[in-house]
């Protein structure tokens, strides 16, 4: 009986130490993507923003503003915004079955059609697992007081 109970404790462990680690391998991977994003925001780069925001991605601005995945990109590849800084705070990474969730503040500081910003936000960004790797499916952004 002890052997059986101490068996199952092990295996206990084990199994706890699989998961931490499948969520850590998961928090690294979504810090990983949300950092190339922010690159790309830095210096207007579409060929990253393509493979992390999904086709059918929804994008809510801190303007209440909704976009498809190819205005957001078209926006950023045309000049009309340009982000000069976002600093990322207090990033956190849920799991939700099949689904990540990503949530910080950001500090930015952006033109927009000529319009100068500076301004923080709360941000989440909802990922989806798919065959070529995590990608935006949502995102929305608010402005912070």
């Amino acid at each position: 009986m002890k052997s059986t109970l101490k068996h199952l404790l092990w295996s206990l462990v084990f199994a706890m130490l699989v998961l931490n680690n499948a969520r850590a391998g998961v928090n690294d991977d979504i810090a990983a993507l949300e950092d190339q994003r922010i690159a790309a925001y830095l210096v207007s780069d579409a060929a990253p923003l393509e493979k992390i925001f999904a086709d059918e991605m929804t994008y809510v601005h801190s303007s209440g503003i909704a976009d498809t995945k190819r205005k957001v990109i078209d926006s950023f590849t045309s000049g009309d915004l340009k982000i000069h800084k976002f600093d990322r705070e207090e990033m956190k990474v849920r799991e939700i079955g099949d689904l990540v969730l990503a949530t910080a503040i950001g500090k930015v500081e952006l033109t927009m059609k000529g319009k100068e910003a500076k301004f923080s936000l709360r941000y989440s960004a909802l990922y989806a697992k798919r065959p070529g790797g995590w990608q935006i499916v949502y995102y929305q952004g608010t402005r912070l007081p």
